[in-house]
């Protein structure tokens, strides 16, 4: 039961702070003292205080009701209610002392600009926050300073040090002097009426005050909001898509430093530059909600206007080469046109000198290991392709590893057969006298070309890696294990005939960029065989940690996703399609 909460816990905080490019914290809540009132009944959306051009916002539902729909599937506890340990609170806090009683139905994590990020919570009982605001206050050891603005009062709090046993004997507030190993953030708090604001400045909760118009009135957040899946949300996400995205990327730097000087930054990127269709977004929205069957999430980017067909039509997949995988695998992902994401991507890349620099060395990193790049391979994978991991016993990894029964594959087609061959040629002459001719193994299956790299052992292939044609224009290469003759000619029953595939991409539109699909129920098979036993060995017989763990996942019957262009919106599906409780008589 523990793990049941603690996995969804987790789940559910990535979940909430995740925006497109990176993860963002939120600030820890807490508040400051107010007059003692009545309770505060309040059905106005947290927007109705956030600036009109917000660059974003994920709003959380607290309602333990909505919460509740989840605990129909094994996954989650019967008696499943909001997860209080997913909102921010102060060190040594309780949720349920401290926070519950005065938290509204909504809480709001929102981007203001590059550098003001602030959290804003419903208020249902003034008095019970006031309390929470003396623990705060209390538990901190130096007086908060106040600023007034706009009519509000402000706290900001200085960052403290950690405390130690020594520390604890000269603090002129011993109810705040336990012992304290890591370093208390900076902070800045205002009540507002009906909320409670944070941030880890004042500055972020001046910029808000100070902006004009509200979210709740932006026509574009209203179509947000007036989405039927809105209602039905347990989260529920709105944004200026490539603004956000800048911003962002503007962030990033000044957070990582306030961790160590030393921190490596990650690199920035422009929308622009990297998405063929980035000129066309406008703001995106997303939504979780439950299902009778499973968990739904969707994320979109709304258009300002259609995208043309010519750009449309490179991209759109028709799923055929779905056809040609077998009917059970543990993982797979296809889409379209390889070819023309890498050119886009490529462009980015170049058009930064540190990027560019580090484009070079790995393309030579690449020549001096296997003879090749990517300016060799990707150009001509302008077809639809799939990536995917099945279950074989042919191969170098089940023959030198008990149960490790797996190979990875990637499938593409092509309509330049030529330019393939070139590449594989100088892969091949770059190969073969490194290893040797005794383990190249070349031969045609069904009139087409194959050739294998590994040995064999008592008639067992030990390949570990393979590339041979399916057809005409299909190029099959295989990692780690199987065999080409699994693929050509085509297998007797595929993946798009089993049942499981089709219960996961239901709930997606047909026509789309393409699937992402793990069957679980092969895959717990596989962990519970090979990977458990690989790691554990004899010591996960009876240990109650992995029982919970395999009872948890085995609950998950699929993860599947698709990405669609429809109209005004690039949508990204996913589906958690979960088994539901057993009723005990």
């Amino acid at each position: 039961m523990l793990l049941k909460r603690s996995l969804f816990t987790t789940l559910a905080a990535l979940s909430l702070v995740t925006v497109p490019g990176m993860s963002i914290a939120p600030p820890k809540v807490l508040a400051q003292s107010a007059p003692v009132s009545s309770q505060v009944t309040r059905s106005t959306s947290i927007a109705s205080i956030l600036p009109a051009e917000t660059l974003g916002v994920v709003l959380i539902n607290t309602q333990n009701d909505r919460w509740k729909e989840l605990s129909q599937f094994n996954l989650f506890p019967g008696d499943f209610a909001f997860p209080g340990a997913i909102y921010p609170t102060e060190q040594g806090a309780s949720f349920a002392k401290d926070v519950q009683p005065w938290l509204g139905d909504q809480v709001g994590i929102a981007l203001l600009s590059a550098k003001s990020i602030v959290t804003v919570s419903s208020v249902k009982d003034q008095a019970a926050l006031s309390l929470y605001a003396d623990r705060i206050k209390k538990s901190r050891t130096k007086a908060p300073k106040e600023i007034q603005h706009k009519g509000a009062t402000i706290l900001e709090f200085e960052p403290e040090k950690p405390i130690g046993e020594d520390s604890e004997k000269i603090t002129k507030k011993p109810e705040a002097s336990k012992t304290r190993f890591f370093r208390v953030p900076k902070l800045a708090i205002a009540v507002l009426p009906g909320y409670f604001v944070s941030s880890s400045s004042a500055e972020a909760i001046k910029e808000m005050l100070d902006s004009q118009g509200s979210l709740a009135e932006n026509p574009k957040f209203q179509r947000t909001i007036q989405n039927p899946k809105a209602a039905r949300s347990l989260v529920m996400l709105y944004g200026k898509y490539v603004e956000a995205i800048k911003a962002i990327n503007q962030t990033q730097p000044a957070e990582l430093s306030k961790l160590s000087p030393n921190t490596p930054l990650p690199p920035t990127f422009d929308p622009n530059l990297l998405d063929p269709l980035s000129q066309f977004y406008d703001t995106a929205e997303g939504y979780v909600w439950a299902e009778p069957t499973g968990l739904r999430a969707q994320f979109a980017v709304n258009l300002k206007q259609a995208v043309p067909e010519k750009l449309l039509s490179p991209i759109a997949t028709r799923n055929q080469i779905l056809e040609r995988l077998p009917e059970v695998n543990y993982m797979v992902t296809n889409s379209q046109n390889l070819a023309l994401y890498w050119r886009t991507l490529i462009v980015g890349l170049e058009s930064q000198p540190a990027w560019k620099k580090n484009l070079e060395q790995a393309r030579q990193w690449m020549q001096s290991i296997v003879g090749v790049d990517d300016r060799d391979i990707l150009p001509w994978m302008n077809g639809e392709y799939a990536v995917f991991a099945y279950p074989t016993t042919k191969g170098f990894l089940p023959a030198t590893t008990p149960n490790m029964n797996v190979a990875m594959g990637v499938m593409v087609q092509t309509s330049d057969r030529a330019a393939a061959e070139t590449a594989l040629s100088k892969f091949n002459a770059f190969i073969t006298p490194r290893l040797g001719k005794p383990l190249v193994q070349r031969g045609t299956i069904a009139g087409q070309p194959f050739t294998n790299y590994g040995a064999v052992n008592n008639g067992r292939s030990l390949n570990f890696f393979s590339h041979g044609w399916t057809d005409q224009n299909t190029l099959l290469m295989l990692f780690g294990g199987g065999s080409l003759s699994e693929f050509n000619p085509k297998p007797t029953r595929n993946l798009t005939q089993t049942a499981n595939f089709k219960s996961a991409i239901e709930p997606f539109p047909n026509a789309n960029l393409g699937y992402f699909y793990v069957n679980q129920g092969a895959f717990m098979a596989f962990v519970n065989t090979a990977l458990l036993p690989a790691f554990l060995g004899r010591s996960m017989q009876g240990n109650p940690f992995v029982t919970q763990v395999q009872d948890s996942l085995g609950s998950i019957r699929s993860i599947s996703g698709a990405s669609t262009i429809s109209g005004d919106q690039v949508q990204f599906e996913g589906f958690l399609a979960l088994a539901p409780r057993v009723k005990r008589q």
